[in-house]
C-alpha cells in the first residue's frame, strides 16, 4: 500500500493516491468554477479514478517492458458525504480482501 498526497495550496486542491496490486486510486477535489456560497451547493466536487496497470508491451528498441496506466473507472461526487458513503462498494469492486480496503479507507479523506 502506498500514498502519496499533493497540495497545490492548503485546503484548495487536494488530491490523494493509493496503489493495490495492480490498481492504482486517486481522489480528488475541485473547487466548482464561479462558486459563490448559495445556499444548497457544496463549495467542492469530488472525483474517483481507478486505473489498471495490466496492459503492457514491449518496446521494440530496447526490449524493455513499457506499462501503461488504462482508466477503467471515474466517479464524480456532488459532496464529501456522497463520497464517503460510496467509497466502500466502489473499492469493494477492485479489492476483494477486507483488510485492504481498511487500510485504503485509512489513507483516503
Amino acid at each position: 500500500m502506498q500514498q502519496t498526497n499533493h497540495s497545490r495550496k492548503p485546503m484548495e486542491n487536494e488530491i490523494i493516491e493509493f496503489h493495490y496490486e495492480n490498481y492504482q486510486f486517486i481522489i480528488t477535489r475541485f473547487k466548482r468554477i464561479n462558486w459563490k456560497q448559495y445556499e444548497g451547493f457544496a463549495q467542492y466536487q469530488y472525483f474517483l479514478f481507478v486505473f489498471d496497470k495490466r496492459l503492457a508491451k514491449i518496446n521494440q528498441e530496447n526490449s524493455l517492458i513499457e506499462v501503461f496506466n488504462t482508466e477503467i473507472r471515474d466517479i464524480a461526487f456532488a459532496t464529501f458525504e456522497d463520497l464517503t458513503q460510496n467509497i466502500h462498494a466502489v473499492l469493494s469492486e477492485y479489492i476483494l480482501v477486507d483488510d485492504a480496503i481498511f487500510e485504503c479507507l485509512k489513507v483516503s479523506p
